[in-house]
């Protein structure tokens, strides 16, 4: 599933023709309007027409390749289009399926000791045939070519489809020169001019620099280089200098926020984020540098509730394509066994275990990628998750008590086989709490780490194109792992990564971590979290999580960021 892959490179380069017809328009929109103070201006008449077709360009050219997968996952039609050309085109998804299925370890017998380097050429290969396959087939068949590519929405649309009187729109273009701010109601449309790409690029990262500890953040390309922790870094708490992170956090505030405070008041705020603001939690800006303590400051998430989006565009997307489920069945995947020495296997089990199988050569670069460091010599050893069936319990309990049916999948369960070859269309929720893995560089090696042991057909290891060949019909996908919000950030696709394959895949809501999340503090929160979305009068994912987060605030125990912040809703939020 890697024909997206050349998609958004060819974006990467057209972005550039976006980010200056985009810029052009906007300034042109501010420069006709009515004064609205330096740099800012609420909308009508001629300039109101110039930000509209600024706003389409923004669209157009944002999270244009999740588009059209949302198109093809909704249509996929197949009548009308020459067999031969789907014959060949099957044929060369398998030979794909065939070489990752080496780069990641599933079939890495003694024989197939291809050099990486030399199977990723091929990869490449095929991918450029498959997408020369592609082309051919949308120009026989117009049809699929409409249906599959759906339009980027126009800020009128946007006002009708997407947003309701208690939300606002805030989505940004960053650019060279200058950057702009959409900040669209129901009813109007403001453009605010904010400082340049790279002035915002340095203030997030150094929001994010203080919110994590400083041995957790990653030497990881694109991005910034606990307790038992999810995911691989050393465990460490949160930053001590408070003054440092009150700094860092009121400026990133007063650079994208602020202007628009006025308009913005108490709503909801539903944020298309670009550049380095994909990897930061605006829940955690704070208003002002007031407080003595962690618990004390002015957090934006005690006024509003955030949500976010990939582009305004994709919300529609999903709003036409997804049935949710009524079900009541929440399902629950959590600590799975990651080695052949976990005294589970021994502990009067007669299941048959079946092979170990290491992580391969593709997963093992992609842990040295994340690390910075070589892989040790008997392999990649992962830490078992013990918190995780403590969370598992917890959320399955509460799901009873509110009338709900649960399963819950632990232990040689917790498998990939489970997950690819199980029905998945009848659960309200699907929890996934494990180790997740970040490849910034090969984000086809991005996914969560399910029991290695004793699967039949699979590695263990789902990655991201696997999961975006599953068939999800839950209203919700909460991944309880460590950074599964980020990814490659290819310019003009938002960030690449789990929450874009399980929007594929069929969730339209999926909450996800931003960094590696402490263990403890994860289950505490989780377990708030689903208290209030499962009760008898429940909560929508976004509101549920904004309370349990404030809650863990005023607790004192993990007021910090570090602890509650890292969690952020994606996709629908009713």
């Amino acid at each position: 599933m890697r024909a997206d892959e050349s998609r958004t490179t060819f974006l990467a380069t057209t972005k550039d023709v976006y980010d200056e017809t985009s810029s052009a328009l906007a300034e042109m929109a501010l420069l006709s309007s009515s004064p609205g103070g330096a740099g800012s201006a609420s909308l009508s008449g001629k300039a109101l027409e110039y930000a509209a077709e600024s706003f389409k360009v923004t669209e157009a050219g944002r999270a244009r390749s999740l588009l059209d997968m949302l198109g093809e996952v909704n249509a996929q039609i197949t009548e009308g289009v020459p067999a031969d050309l789907l014959k060949r085109k099957q044929d060369n998804l398998d030979q794909q399926q065939a070489i990752a299925e080496q780069l990641t370890g599933i079939s890495l017998a003694a024989e197939q000791k291809e050099k990486p380097s030399k199977l990723e050429a091929d990869l490449d290969k095929l991918q450029t045939e498959f997408d020369e396959i592609e082309n051919q087939i949308r120009a026989a068949n117009p049809r699929y070519a409409s249906l599959t590519a759906p339009q980027p929405q126009t800020l009128t649309d946007v006002q009708q489809k997407v947003l309701d009187e208690g939300t606002v729109l805030l989505e940004y273009s960053l650019g060279g020169d200058s950057s702009y701010l959409f900040a669209v109601t129901q009813t109007g449309v403001t453009l605010y001019k904010l400082p340049r790409r790279s002035d915002l690029d340095k203030l997030a990262t150094d929001f994010r620099g203080q919110l994590i500890p400083p041995k957790l953040q990653r030497r990881i390309v694109g991005i910034d280089v606990a307790e038992e922790q999810r995911g691989l870094g050393l465990a460490q708490g949160p930053s001590e200098n408070l003054a440092a992170f009150v700094g860092a956090s009121n400026a990133l505030y007063k650079a994208v926020l602020e202007p628009a405070a006025g308009l913005i008041g108490d709503k909801r705020l539903l944020i298309v984020a670009d550049g380095a603001l994909n990897y930061i939690p605006f829940e955690a800006l704070v208003k002002t540098t007031d407080g003595a303590d962690y618990a004390s400051l002015s957090y934006l998430i005690k006024t509003n509730e955030v949500v976010y989006a990939p582009s305004a565009s994709v919300v529609v997307a999903i709003r036409q394509g997804s049935s949710p489920t009524s079900g009541k069945k929440v399902l629950v995947v959590a600590d799975p066994i990651f080695s052949a020495n976990d005294p589970r296997l021994k502990a009067g089990t007669t299941t048959q275990v079946g092979d170990v199988r290491g992580l391969g050569l593709g997963l093992e670069s992609a842990v040295s990628d994340v690390t910075g460091e070589a892989a040790p010599a008997g392999g990649l050893r992962l830490a078992r998750l013990a918190g995780t069936r403590t969370e598992a319990d917890e959320i399955a309990k509460i799901a009873r008590t509110g009338g709900g049916q649960a399963e819950v999948w632990t232990d040689l369960n917790a498998s990939e086989d489970n997950i690819r070859n199980r029905e998945l269309t009848n659960y309200r929720v699907i929890h996934v709490a494990t180790h997740g893995l970040l490849d910034a560089e090969r984000p086809q090696f991005t996914g969560v780490v399910l029991s290695l042991v004793g699967n039949k057909t699979a590695d263990g290891f789902l990655r991201t194109d696997e999961i975006f060949n599953l068939k999800i019909g839950a209203p919700l996908v909460m991944l309880s792992a460590c950074e599964t919000g980020l990814g490659k950030e290819k310019r003009g696709e938002g960030v690449i990564g789990l929450t874009r394959a399980f929007m594929y895949a069929g969730a339209p809501t999926v909450g996800v971590t931003l960094w590696s999340v402490a263990d403890k503090s994860t289950a505490d929160l989780m377990t708030d979290f689903y208290k209030r979305l499962l009760a008898p009068s429940p909560r929508p994912p976004a509101s549920a999580l904004r309370e349990a987060q404030v809650a863990m605030i005023s607790g004192k125990k993990y007021s910090a960021p570090f602890y509650w912040a890292p969690f952020v809703i994606v996709g629908e939020w009713k």
